[in-house]
């Protein structure tokens, strides 16, 4: 089978796929909008020659990027344009995935659109969501970027470019210091790039905050700043994390499941404010409140405890008084009636007040 071939119709076909529209050079490749004959789906097809020239391998090797683009299959995630086939076709390599209706972010600067705070931090919280689910799955995305990005006309976000799937070249795309030092790409390298992408949204946008003397106050840029720090051990340690300092920086709850569309800003603030602490419940359960009557009890008995102290020490200060009295009066007794001396004993040379020791005796 011819790879190029041209039918009674006059329509150009690709393998299995009839040429709608010819796109253009794209990364690695041209880009084409196709059917699939063998379902009638519409798909974005492009068509990688057997050179494989392209910007991506500078970024990664063939081989991981050939993996990754694999990978695709086990993604079902909104955000993620679903991947139909990756095949080979006389040497070249055909990628097919899902169109995606909507205007890229970079169509919808240049027309003047800019967010506000809130729609600024739900954008990072959902983009961030999509690389979680690519980063589990071992795929690193390199470029993200306004072009890269998607928004539907329902206001759901698309990051097109996993891959080979990449649709356009962006030499302006800033490049993250790990590529100057030739270190492989990591989850930590799509952080920088979401990092700088908010930034340069938000300064766009003039939000309060957004200028240098104030990025230091504002707990958004305190985010933004580390994301985009120049040391990748420096950043979040995944998608995940950084989602959930940038949700609370930005004062938004907990996203809802997968599917459902997110709350307006103020009534996300709304049930914040309504759900309330469990620190008061928990301290009630552990700590119940005593009845009245058994406080009453309490203090009637602290109430005779302390009368019988106070009785106590009476009584204590009363028996030491009584024997203090008794003492005295012993003593005192015993001065005014001494002993009897017995003769030839010692107590008489110690009493001079008996005659017989200093007068002589008379003899018969």
């Amino acid at each position: 089978m011819s790879m190029l071939s041209t039918p009674v119709r006059g329509v150009e076909e690709i393998g299995p796929y009839q040429i709608l529209e010819d796109l253009g050079t794209a990364p690695c490749g041209t880009l084409y909008l196709a059917v699939d004959t063998r379902s009638d789906r519409k798909a974005m097809l492009k068509v990688i020659p057997p050179s494989r020239p392209g910007a991506l391998q500078e970024a990664a090797p063939w081989e991981v990027l050939l993996a990754e683009t694999r990978s695709l299959f086990r993604i079902y995630h909104r955000g993620i344009p679903t991947f139909y086939e990756l095949a080979d076709l006389e040497g070249s390599l055909l990628v097919a995935f899902a169109p995606v209706e909507g205007s890229t972010l970079h169509d919808l600067l240049a027309r003047g659109d800019r967010p506000d705070r809130a729609r600024l931090v739900d954008w990072g919280c959902r983009l961030l969501a999509i690389l979680a689910e690519a980063h589990a799955e071992g795929i690193v995305h390199r470029h993200v970027s306004e072009d890269q990005i998607v928004v539907t006309p329902e206001g759901h976000l698309i990051l097109t470019g996993f891959g080979l799937t990449q649709l356009f070249f962006e030499p302006l795309t800033p490049c993250p210091p790990e590529h100057s030092l030739s270190e492989p790409f990591t989850p930590q390298t799509d952080l920088y790039a979401v990092g700088l992408l908010l930034r340069r949204l938000a300064f766009l946008s003039g939000l309060k905050g957004g200028g240098v003397s104030s990025q230091g106050r504002d707990p958004l840029f305190k985010v933004l700043a580390r994301a985009a720090f120049p040391d990748p051990a420096a950043r979040f340690e995944d998608a995940a994390e950084m989602a959930e300092a940038l949700r609370l920086a930005g004062g938004l709850e907990a996203p809802a499941e997968a599917g459902s569309n997110p709350a307006a800003p103020a009534q996300r603030k709304a049930q914040v404010v309504a759900v309330p602490s469990p620190a008061p419940a928990a301290a009630v359960s552990i700590l119940p409140a005593l009845p009245a009557s058994t406080l009453a009890s309490n203090e009637n008995e602290d109430r005779r405890f302390a009368l019988l102290l106070v009785a106590a020490a009476l009584l204590l200060m009363l028996t030491m008084i009584a024997i203090g009295w008794f003492l005295i009066g012993r003593g005192s007794t015993a001065g005014a009636h001494p002993a009897p001396a017995t003769a030839g004993t010692s107590s008489n040379l110690l009493n001079p007040a008996d005659p017989a020791v200093w007068m002589p005796r008379i003899r018969k």
